[in-house]
């Protein structure tokens, strides 16, 4: 069996699946890079992953580094909690790179010798110092331990974050070559396959329309010649096995026809002559019956005319005949029934527009009151909250200086016996200038060496790049600090030395200042009796402004929630006057009759004069609170007017 003995369907099939096969292997192929090219973005990303871990470890050396010194320098709690979690950031980033780097054996044995290089700087010289300063030995002592062990510890660990670094850099290029190779490769793929798809479609399509129009085409041709009265044409393709086959065999089969009705047609025309004055009589009786149809359909196409233009008062009047005018008198029933439905439809509709808008009228007057009841209530509970607060430090206030004046009662009564031993003390403190002196040079030893562990964090900082930026200002700050410290160091030993020639004259001062103190005794003891008077009415006044705080609280949560639901209860009035308003504007298109449309204005006008109209009073804005006692009284006035307005309502 040839090809053009298939069947039309099987052509377009075996068509059709050699597009798609070529498609298919084309897509194939186009996958395969895909497939590719995702391979190495994946691992490509997997390397900048790795690349940031270890930035973050290093980052993380470099800070507990930095808050490491900051401890030993200043011996601050935050300092040394951040010095462990800089230390376990370090490891989480170095866990998280050994994650990302399964499948690189390498790069896992450089991350082992970050590992060990961190594990070593923490272990052998960060956790002895902190211990150390946290036990409270020198800061000289304590920066003398292991010596120079900080500096190789984290020279090893940069050397070995500066090895992976470069196997990651090699690793990322090498991706992004892969990387840019399959995608090259897939736009190959793709300009190919479809080259090759392209050109299978056109050459399968040719031989497909070659074998399928050309005959076709001589096919039309015969038939037109046929059609034209040509007999003796010859009808091509009758020996094809396919649809275009059995198409000429039946033109083959017309041709015969026309041959067979050309010897009928003489049979037939007197046959003709004697039908016609038969079908003149009964083409008299159907044009009777046309024209009586022909009325019924007139009527009632008017009738529904009408209607489709919304006058449902229309009627037809005029008669059929006895077979159809039962259809007249049912669409003028139907229409009565329509027009009576509409018209209570339509007063019922006016009553609901006319209480929608009372019930709109009545809700937007609520709800601008209760808004301003709301705003009062506010107002009242935030001044009263303003009150309840200044009334309360008060009262701690006063209680605060009723224990400072007590306190201050007992060390004036025990200032006789400490000035009687100030005396003796001026002379140690004459023995004590010597030795301070002594400690200031020790200060200025401790700022020497913090201004060099300064220098050195900002040397590691500039070591570290971008990632260092915030050490450097901050060793630059510790550096600034310790040269002031070096400089008040001179200064106290200048005062020192001042100092040593007034402690004679504080001697003979500490004398008079005992006579005083029996003075202030007296004083001191007045003072106290008014202040716990004072605190006693603080702390009563302050309970029972807390109490009126609550109630108020309690009013303003409660108007609010009022103030909410008036909102609403608004919306749902304004849809239902707006939904009554589209069902006046629907039924405003049909004709009701005169008696209906007077009856619905005498129901609108009668339900509007009845409706209450609404009251709406202005009320005056709540003054804002200032704090201060006018602005209180403001707000209570405006609270008030709120209040009487509302219990008018």
């Amino acid at each position: 069996m040839s090809f053009q003995d298939f069947s039309l369907s099987k052509k377009l099939y075996v068509t059709f699946i050699a597009i798609m096969a070529g498609c298919f292997i084309a897509s194939g192929v186009v996958f395969m890079q895909g497939r590719a090219a995702k391979s190495a973005l994946d691992e490509h990303r997997q390397a900048e992953e790795m690349t940031a871990s270890l930035g973050t470890a290093l980052e993380s050396m470099l800070e507990e580094a930095v808050n490491h010194r900051g401890y030993l320098l200043f011996h601050s709690d935050s300092t040394y909690k951040a010095v462990f979690d800089s230390r376990e950031k370090l490891v989480k980033a170095i866990d998280q790179a050994r994650i990302d780097a399964k499948g690189h054996p390498d790069i896992l044995r450089l991350l082992d010798d970050v590992k060990v290089a961190a594990d070593n700087f923490h272990n052998r010289l960060v956790v002895p110092q902190l211990e150390a300063a946290k036990a409270g030995k020198p800061i000289s002592d304590v920066v003398q331990m292991k010596g120079s062990a900080q500096g190789s510890e984290l020279d090893d660990f940069r050397s070995a974050g500066a090895k992976v670094k470069a196997v990651l850099a090699d690793l990322t290029d090498r991706q992004r070559n892969i990387q840019s190779s399959a995608h090259d490769n897939l736009q190959l793929a793709l300009f190919g396959g479809s080259v090759v798809a392209g050109g299978m479609a056109v050459l399968l399509i040719w031989l497909l329309a070659r074998s399928i129009v050309t005959p076709i085409t001589g096919m039309t041709n015969a038939m037109t010649r046929l059609a034209e009265g040509d007999h003796g044409v010859d009808v091509p393709a009758v020996n094809r096995g396919d649809e275009v086959g059995r198409m000429a065999k039946a033109v083959l089969v017309f041709k015969e026809a026309a041959i067979e009705k050309q010897r009928l047609t003489g049979e037939t025309e007197a046959l003709r002559m004697r039908s016609e004055t038969e079908q003149q009589a009964a083409q008299a009786t159907k044009q009777q019956e046309a024209d009586e149809i022909a009325f019924a359909v007139g009527e009632l196409a008017e009738g529904l005319s009408a209607l489709a233009n919304g006058n449902v008062a229309h009627r037809l009047n005029k008669p059929f005949v006895e077979r159809l005018d039962k259809l007249r008198v049912n669409f003028n029933d139907s229409l009565s029934n329509l027009q009576a439905a509409l018209q209570t439809v339509g007063t019922n509709a006016h009553a609901i527009n006319a209480g929608a808008a009372e019930i709109r009228a009545s809700a937007d007057d609520l709800a601008k009151r209760t808004e301003q009841q709301a705003a009062s209530v506010e107002e009242t509970a935030a001044a009263l909250e303003q009150v309840t607060r200044t009334v309360k430090d008060s009262a701690r206030r006063a209680e605060e200086v009723g224990q400072l004046v007590n306190s201050t009662r007992t060390g004036a009564e025990r200032s006789g016996a400490v000035v009687r031993n100030a005396v003796a003390a001026m002379t140690e403190i004459e023995k004590s200038s010597g030795e301070i002196g002594n400690i200031i040079g020790v200060i200025e030893d401790i700022a020497f060496q913090t201004n060099l562990l300064a220098l050195n964090a900002g040397v590691e900082a500039a070591r570290a790049g971008e990632a260092g930026k915030g050490f450097a200002v901050v060793a630059q700050e510790v550096r600034a600090l310790a040269e002031r410290s070096a400089n008040a160091a001179k200064e106290i030993k200048v005062l020192i030395s001042v100092s040593g020639g007034h402690v004679g004259t504080g001697v003979s001062l500490v004398g008079e200042t005992g006579r005083e103190l029996e003075q202030i005794v007296g004083a001191v003891q007045q003072i106290s009796a008014n202040i716990d008077a004072i605190v006693t009415a603080s702390r009563e006044q302050s309970i029972g402004l807390s109490e009126i705080n609550i109630a108020v609280t309690a009013m303003d949560n409660g108007t609010q929630q009022n103030a909410a639901m008036v909102e609403e209860q608004t919306a749902a009035s304004h849809t239902l006057a707006s939904e009554a308003d589209g069902l006046m504007a629907l039924l405003r298109q049909f004709n009701l009759g005169q008696t209906s449309a007077a009856t619905s204005s005498r129901t609108v006008v009668a339900t509007r004069a009845a409706a209450p109209q609404p009251m709406v009073r202005q009320v005056a804005e709540p003054v804002r609170f200032a704090g201060s006692k006018a602005g209180n009284r403001s707000t209570g006035n405006a609270a008030t007017l709120v209040k009487q307005e509302w219990s008018e309502f």
